[in-house]
């Protein structure tokens, strides 16, 4: 691909850029994001609020969305966290377009909502049927992993969060959502048997879609060997090469709505601080600059998608899920 191609208008749904996770401060802010925008062509993004202890979602909501109107002349659909807010507290925010987001893991972080707690907001949240986001991977699952294989390698953060705890977390979070009629969202899928889970959901029921991510279709494993493989440490992780493999022929097959980076980039000084203690490493990688090139320049022009279909993944089908545009 020329290094002057930008594609009109690419939407990346999932974003995590001017907050802190874990603790630490992200690489990127709406400044940054401005930079990258006009240099590859992105129109508008979903980004994540998180509710902290100390603030509450509307505020922390209302000063990202202040700093977003004053860097970033794209557009902003924002997914909410709420950690303590309460139903009543979150229709204002709500009523405005924006989705929720909920992790089935995290227990650690502060972040974990078991399957009871998203099943109480579906009731709750029965009359307006605000879309939820859902990173699935089943909590239990990776507690006993990660006791039976401790992480002295890279490459042991693919036995400590196994397919299994995905495929487990999406057939639940698919049959809450079908049993309550709840539009869902599930997010970053990296495992081919989930991602049939939800197509074979999504012929009957249209309300749930999904996404995948560039990083999962390109690499495997093995990209987590070798020197500074921590700085490669996300969630879910990479997966086999067979893994991999099927899911560019589910890429193929139409099975993902869209493609999204999970852009989520941390300093490298704050990656290498830990990496003779990897639990502490914060897992995440950038992919906001090369969610379109990557995916042209390895499924494109070898021929195994079209750019129709890339178009559609990254440009069209995002803007349907974005309520800003």
């Amino acid at each position: 691909m020329p290094l002057d191609y930008k594609p009109a208008g690419i939407c990346d749904f999932h974003v995590h850029i001017g907050e802190k996770i874990s603790g630490y401060e992200l690489r990127d802010d709406f400044p940054d994001l401005d930079r990258m925008a006009e240099l590859n062509g992105i129109a508008g993004i979903g980004t994540f609020v998180t509710e902290e202890s100390d603030l509450s979602l509307t505020v922390k909501l209302r000063k990202m969305q202040e700093k977003a109107k004053l860097n970033f002349k794209g557009k902003v659909h924002w997914h909410l966290t709420p950690v303590h807010t309460k139903t009543d507290e979150l229709f204002p925010l709500l009523q405005e377009g924006w989705d929720l987001k909920f992790y089935t893991t995290y227990r650690e972080s502060g972040l974990y909502c078991s399957y009871e707690q998203i099943e109480h907001w579906m009731v709750e949240l029965s009359d307006i049927k605000t879309r939820m986001l859902v990173h699935c991977e089943d909590d239990q699952i990776i507690t006993q992993a990660s006791a039976e294989h401790p992480f002295r390698t890279p490459q042991d953060h693919t036995l400590r969060r196994p397919e299994l705890a995905e495929i487990v977390a999406v057939e639940k979070i698919l049959n809450l959502a079908i049993k309550h009629t709840h539009p869902i969202h599930i997010v970053h899928i990296s495992s081919p048997k989930a991602a049939i889970l939800v197509n074979e959901a999504k012929k009957e029921y249209p309300f749930i879609t999904c996404e995948t991510a560039p990083h999962y279709l390109i690499y495997n494993e093995n990209r987590l060997s070798g020197i500074n493989a921590h700085r490669w440490l996300c969630t879910p992780p990479f997966r086999s090469e067979e893994s991999r493999g099927l899911l560019v022929e589910l890429l193929q097959d139409g099975y993902f709505d869209i493609l999204a980076s999970d852009h989520c980039p941390f300093k490298l000084e704050d990656k290498d601080r830990f990496k003779d203690n990897l639990e502490l490493v914060p897992c995440g990688i950038p992919g906001l600059e090369t969610l379109y090139s990557s995916m042209f320049n390895n499924f494109v022009e070898p021929g195994i998608i079209s750019q129709a279909s890339l178009d559609e993944m990254t440009i069209h089908k995002p803007k349907t899920l974005m309520s800003c545009f």
